[in-house]
């Protein structure tokens, strides 16, 4: 198994098919704990580009695998539930449900995920406890 999280293979995207791509990415990957910076002027396929990652938009042509999975493999509702179960997007302005605590718009996909909370439960003792451990290592606890 490889150790990448994260691999694209000759990726191309388009909103219309007489349009250009939005997106044509030969190759990228990135391995378990690598970040990565994604920067870009308004229009130029960043969120795109995540819908890609999460399965919520599919590629034209190429693969997207996340976790050694191909997205393309999956049915709607698989994806859906890779996604729940596997990924996770902090975006520059926060979407916080604003009736909830900090630590409960953390543990929030718990709810969603039995699969996310038995490996939240299984970190830290608790899922509690690993929403404050991430909150405090991220310096908002």
């Amino acid at each position: 198994m490889s150790d990448e999280a994260v691999r694209l293979d000759d990726v191309k995207f388009r909103w219309r098919s007489d349009a250009p791509p939005v997106l044509d990415i030969p190759s990228l990957s990135a391995r378990a704990g690598e970040r990565l910076f994604i920067s870009g002027p308004s229009g130029s396929g960043k969120t795109t580009l995540l819908n890609l990652l999460a399965g919520i938009s599919q590629p034209e042509t190429g693969t997207v695998e996340i976790m050694g999975t191909d997205l393309s493999q999956l049915s709607g509702g698989g994806r859906d539930a890779f996604r729940a179960d596997t990924i996770g997007f902090i975006f520059q302005m926060f979407n916080l449900l604003p009736f909830l605590s900090l630590a409960e718009n953390v543990l929030l996909p718990c709810r969603f995920s039995s699969a996310r909370r038995a490996r939240a439960a299984a970190a830290s003792g608790g899922a509690e406890a690993e929403a404050r451990r991430l909150l405090t290592h991220m310096g908002l606890a």
